[in-house]
């Protein structure tokens, strides 16, 4: 592979530079601090062969004659030094002739024109030791060949945002072994990674780092935006695919994903692609919400995560790591000499890479929000950021923000995942226009239009007019604005439209929701009927919202929404008689199918409302369940396997007297259907599930199904032959972090104020 080298900063050159001379000369080249003699900025080391002095010029995007000028002037210090031999290795692409007037120069100190090594002798001692390549992961996750992947890859290619997002983090992305090998190596072992830590600390950059490294093994790439069922959707055997799940339990602890079956599928998922080749599975969380999941979530909390979690932590930055960090902020940023400078004051940039609070996303946020082009609040504003991460974003929203603007970010809170612009402005404008009453403001037709136009690229980000904050410590603020002023929670409430936004509020925090209990209250109950057609899959609707708002009041405990709950299992058995009558084949489908309700019983049941439903009258539900059955030319084994659960909620005397209608559907079921269904399962889980529902089925309906178990047994025993897949990469620790000290550190923000060189 060719590299331009374009994407590497200053001290990325040096880095790779240092490894591959000390692969050629076959010494250890370190790197020095820079000599103090005429202010001469060379960094060199003492061999065998004398002192030999190595100079990088990292000039891959300026032209030649920029180049030689940076030699010419350079020439009066290296004759004063007077190296025994002297290197210069630069990454522009020399030319013969160009090299030959480069050594005219540097003569007596380079020896012969094989001392000055261009972009292309530098290509060619990487093909010489890959092993230099495999270490320096940077240099080829940013090289053309990865970046066209990434432009032609279906994820990357629907946004041209995603594209420029992912190119800055890899530009920006420093090369930590520590967490990026951690990672690989879980990956490589299990196939599944949950990288789990403190906001801020770079779970998602390196899940999209291993991703491209991925894209480039030519994997498929696969993110999940919303629940695991996109992935069971998008899942192609035969094909490498990574699957990236960012967020997967969410932003706060009490977030309810709607399908209670989603800690089981993804656990099932997850034992699934640890046992494939060419499969993996990248999730992130954070910490403690992956400790309150597994203490809330039945499925979750089975699991042991110990053999697949890579944990990130501050610790696994190292001090070489956070000063490089900040180092390519820096750079990429291209913040001036100024601001420059005033960190430099003293030393005290040193405080910034070890204070207790530094994070990358702090360290970005500083560059998006410091506006000043003089330096000498610099410092000042970076400490106080870290020092006070919550008032980050105090300032600009609280201040330099119009009030419509305010309320953009504050509704977009409502929101867990992405919100379409569409939806976003339907519920903005009620809400909106209801806190301009109240504040006695101002209202105009263009208010949303300008919030828009305010708040993006700071605040928010649009993307496939989609709308999310620009970064988690967006949303971190505005939570935490929203627990300091609990009336602007009360006036999301008040101007919540419909069910799901009021469920979102309702599963927002605790305390919150306990502190405006009674606008959460209205308007839950507001929203609870609205938009429901019982004509057109109302049940399912009215049933989801009921286990959804029965989810919450567990923590809750709101006797209200108890009440709510309660009054809608009651009407279970009258709302199944409206829902059989005029049913037809062609309506059927519009009907709740019995695993849809099997979905919503066995939630209400796991949210504490079992005692409720042994309470509940049957029989119009087997009527139900009759009525469906006879209609119904589509049905899954789930739907059968409802009886299976009433059965040990009543009485029940199953036989083909009693449910004709059912049995002739199950023999229609294991003769023309099972066999194709089977055929379509990809997780050897989920055959053992299908066997389990099988043996009760022949158990509970006396039928004979062996058919269908000898499938399904074949199904099994195909999925299980499969093979590790191999991975040559090896980890090693990167030398170079064992030699940054304090003045190394220093050294390279001072090269700062000379950009575009690097000395090894």
């Amino acid at each position: 592979m060719e590299y331009d080298f374009k994407s590497l900063f200053d001290y990325d050159f040096e880095l790779l530079c240092c490894d591959l001379l000390s692969a050629l000369l076959k010494k250890r080249i370190e790197n020095f601090r820079r000599g103090k003699d005429l202010g001469i900025d060379l960094r060199y080391a003492g061999t065998s062969q004398g002192r030999i002095v190595v100079q990088c010029k990292h000039f891959a995007n300026t032209p030649f004659s920029g180049l030689y000028r940076a030699v010419v002037k350079e020439y009066p210090k290296i004759k004063k030094l007077n190296p025994e031999r002297y290197l210069l290795i630069t990454s522009y692409p020399l030319t013969p002739g160009e090299k030959e007037r480069l050594f005219d120069v540097l003569k007596p100190y380079c020896k012969s024109i094989d001392d000055i090594l261009g972009g292309n002798e530098v290509n060619t001692l990487l093909r010489e030791h890959p092993e230099v390549e495999r270490v320096h992961y940077k240099l080829w996750l940013t090289s053309t060949a990865v970046l066209e992947k990434i432009l032609h890859s279906e994820v990357y290619q629907q946004s041209e945002i995603l594209q420029e997002e992912i190119k800055d983090k890899l530009k920006l992305y420093v090369q930590s072994q520590t967490a990026y090998g951690k990672a690989r190596k879980v990956l490589d072992n299990y196939n599944c990674c949950i990288i789990s830590g403190i906001p801020g600390i770079g779970k998602t950059t390196l899940a999209e780092i291993l991703l491209i490294y991925y894209l480039d093994q030519d994997y498929q790439i696969v993110k999940i935006q919303s629940d695991i069922k996109e992935a069971l959707k998008a899942y192609t055997p035969g094909v490498k695919q990574v699957f990236l799940y960012d967020d997967f339990l969410g932003d706060t602890a009490l977030e309810i994903k709607a399908n209670k079956n989603e800690g089981k599928e993804l656990i099932s998922f997850m034992k699934h692609i640890s046992r494939q080749k060419g499969k993996k599975f990248i999730l992130t969380t954070r910490e403690y919400i992956l400790n309150q999941a597994c203490q809330s979530d039945e499925e979750l909390a089975r699991q042991d995560f110990k053999y697949d979690k890579c944990v990130i932590s501050l610790e696994d930055y190292t001090k070489a790591d956070r000063a490089r960090i900040l180092y390519n902020h820096l750079c990429f940023y291209n913040i001036s000499n100024a601001c420059i400078e005033d960190l430099l004051v003293n030393k005290r940039i040193m405080n910034i890479i070890n204070h207790p609070n530094y994070s990358p996303r702090l360290i970005e946020s500083v560059m998006n929000l410091y506006h000043s082009g003089g330096g000498g609040k610099f410092y000042e504003f970076f400490m106080n950021t870290l020092s006070h991460p919550d008032k980050l974003w105090e300032k600009s929203f609280c201040r330099q923000i119009s009030p419509a603007a305010r309320d953009l970010l504050l509704l977009v809170c409502s929101f867990s995942s992405p919100v379409s612009v569409a939806r976003l402005k339907e519920c903005y404008e009620p809400y909106h226009r209801h806190k301009t009453i109240l504040e006695n403001r101002s209202l105009s037709s263009i208010d949303f239009k300008d919030a828009l136009r305010e708040t993006e690229g700071t605040f928010i980000i649009i993307d496939r007019s989609h709308i999310s904050y620009h970064n988690p410590s967006v949303r971190d603020f505005i939570q935490g604005y929203l627990l300091e002023n609990d009336v602007e929670y009360r006036m999301l409430c008040e101007g919540a439209q419909d069910f799901d936004l009021s469920i979102q509020l309702a599963g927002f925090n605790e305390d919150l929701c306990i502190a405006q209990r009674n606008s959460l209250i209205d308007a839950v109950k507001r929203t609870y009927n609205s938009g429901v057609q019982y004509e057109c899959g109302g049940f399912q609707v009215m049933g989801n919202r009921a286990v959804q708002l029965a989810r919450i009041n567990k923590n809750l405990k709101f006797p209200e929404f108890h009440k709510m709950v309660k009054e809608f299992i009651d009407k279970i058995p009258d709302l199944l008689e409206e829902e059989q009558k005029n049913m037809t084949n062609e309506n059927c489908c519009f009907k709740v199918a019995p695993h849809e309700l099997r979905e919503i019983l066995e939630g209400l049941k796991a949210a504490g409302y079992g005692e409720s439903l042994v309470r509940m009258k049957y029989d119009k539900v087997f009527e139900y369940l009759q009525a469906w059955f006879f209609w119904s030319i589509i049905y899954s084994i789930e739907d059968f396997m409802l009886f299976r659960d009433l059965s040990s909620e009543c009485p029940l005397e199953i036989d083909a007297l009693n449910f004709p209608d059912v049995y002739l559907a199950l023999e229609d079921f294991r003769d023309n259907i099972a066999e194709e269904h089977i055929q379509n399962i990809d997780y050897e889980s989920d055959c053992d599930e299908y066997l389990e529902s099988i043996e009760a089925l022949q158990s509970l309906f006396k039928i004979d199904l062996s058919g269908a178990r000898m499938a399904a047994e074949e199904r099994f025993f195909e999925l299980h032959d499969f093979e590790d897949e191999e991975d040559d990469y090896e980890f090693r620790e990167e030398k170079n972090n064992q030699l940054f000290n304090d003045g190394v550190i220093l050294d390279m923000f001072q090269s700062l104020l000379e950009r575009g060189e690097s000395y090894v």
